[in-house]
């Protein structure tokens, strides 16, 4: 028996249908999706977060299946050495600016995104409009009890959110029977929350059977449930929220951060280097013109 396991491998899917499935349902209703911008490789979408809450409550109305990933560092340093994964992020419908590196490597590229949008801010607007359009959600993930939680909470707080949930610690042959609840439940959003790149493999897998909006957002539920606290708002505007969450869980994190932050600012540089180093060639070869 296999288990989907928050942070633990799901078996590698085979990527050759990716394209296809990826469906751009929403660019195919004419709905705005910012222009990309390029960070080690990974899209990454220019969108403000109330430009992004009006483009997935658009995506709930049609047709094809929308996937949004939040990126930020850890995703990048990731796809990176995970081929699987870079080639996922570049069929999802969109990738916004998760993280705040992501937000500062942009200036430095000189192509700057107007704003972090982290998923545990953009769930309370996001939720409060499937609340008030009567835009059936579902939470997938996270340990037993814990999405729950969350989904108590927020319908306590949006009267007439209509939010069904599961635990992510299932096994991977249940995953039909998971799937029948969301598609009874007529879900129109999915938030799937077991851990990069846990989750995006695991939609990878089932994208042609999920609903019109899927966003893959990490520890999303912890969040919202209470279990973990947010840091305080002035390390949220400095950019400093990695580090609370770094106090928080030293074990589990202390690689992602210290060695990964690093890591991803090495990255950002030698693209900014490599961008620099072409630009003349490019210019004495249209004056040569």
């Amino acid at each position: 028996m296999s288990v989907i396991l928050p942070g633990h491998a799901l078996p590698v899917p085979s990527f050759a249908r990716a394209a296809a499935l990826s469906r751009p349902a929403a660019a195919e209703q004419g709905i705005g999706l910012g222009e990309a911008r390029i960070v080690d490789g990974v899209p990454v979408q220019s969108l403000t977060m109330a430009a992004l809450v009006d483009a997935i409550v658009a995506m709930t109305r049609t047709t094809g299946v929308d996937v949004l990933v939040g990126v930020n560092a850890h995703v990048v340093n990731l796809a990176r050495h995970d081929a699987t994964l870079r080639r996922f992020l570049a069929t999802t419908t969109m990738n916004y600016a998760d993280g705040q590196s992501v937000v500062w490597a942009t200036r430095l590229l000189g192509a700057a995104l107007p704003e972090r949008v982290a998923t545990t801010d953009l769930a309370a607007p996001l939720l409060a409009a499937a609340a008030r359009d009567r835009l059936p959600v579902y939470f997938f993930g996270a340990r037993p009890g814990v999405a729950a939680g969350a989904a108590e909470r927020m319908a306590q707080e949006l009267p007439g959110l209509a939010i069904r949930t599961s635990h992510g610690y299932i096994p991977d042959e249940e995953s039909d029977a998971l799937i029948r609840d969301i598609r009874e439940h007529g879900t129109r959003i999915l938030f799937v929350g077991l851990g990069d790149p846990v989750q995006e493999r695991w939609v990878e897998r089932h994208r042609d059977q999920l609903p019109p909006v899927v966003l893959t957002c990490g520890g999303l539920f912890d969040w919202l449930s209470g279990t973990h606290r947010r840091a305080p708002q002035w390390m949220i505007r400095a950019g400093l929220e990695w580090l609370w969450r770094l106090g928080l869980e030293p074990r589990r994190l202390a690689r992602r951060y210290l060695a990964g932050n690093p890591a991803f600012v090495a990255a950002v540089v030698r693209q900014r280097l490599a961008e620099a180093s072409r630009r003349p060639t490019r210019i004495a070869h249209h004056r040569a013109a």
